[in-house]
């Protein structure tokens, strides 16, 4: 386990920046990694403190997790470098039709790592969609998010999937390490009593 400790160490040290990036903004991209970056820098500290022992399932965890984390941050670079020309601010107003596309990606890996057969052309064709949104700098509008749900929901339904990836399994390891991702704040309407 030493050896992907090492390897994310590595991988925080290169990316943290553009992670602190994105949460500092308020990015969808942020609230995306969170739970699984969150579980593994936990467990990072913990196994190198002594307090947790490495074993096979964090080890597990930690060769899923780094992989996650590596594949799509990679691919928010390139978006950054290659449709954004590096600029942050420009990136982030298109952060929502990235987060669709690393979705789609995510729902394609299940439906591949689960053997089931599903309309590729659909998929396909959402994903040239939201390129091509990217790619000209389109305004968007809500109703994006209602069609790409409906295009996933089509391909989905077809296979009797019910999604549950791996931001969703990091956030059920978070619980089981008592680790809480989010805080629940109290809001107050009116005057503080």
């Amino acid at each position: 386990m030493e050896t992907i400790l090492k390897e994310f160490r590595f991988w925080k040290t290169e990316n943290y920046p553009f992670y602190r990036e994105l949460k500092e903004h308020g990015s969808l991209l942020f609230d995306r990694f969170y739970p699984v970056f969150a579980v593994m820098d936990f467990i990072e500290q913990e196994t190198s403190a002594k307090r947790m022992r490495p074993d096979s399932d964090l080890t597990k965890i930690f060769d899923v997790g780094l992989a996650f984390l590596h594949d799509q941050f990679e691919s928010c670079k390139i978006y950054l470098k290659t449709n954004f020309n590096d600029d942050l601010h420009a990136f982030l107003e298109y952060d929502r039709i990235i987060n669709y596309i690393l979705f789609i990606e995510d729902v394609r890996y299940e439906l591949e790592e689960k053997h089931r057969k599903y309309d590729n052309k659909t998929l396909e064709k959402l994903l040239d969609k939201l390129e091509d949104i990217i790619d000209k700098k389109m305004l968007t509008d809500d109703n994006l998010a209602l069609y790409v749900d409906e295009q996933i929901r089509l391909v989905t339904e077809e296979n009797k999937l019910d999604f549950y990836g791996i931001i969703d399994i990091f956030s059920d390891v978070a619980d089981t390490l008592g680790l809480t991702l989010y805080e629940d704040e109290d809001i107050v309407i009116g005057k503080d009593i």
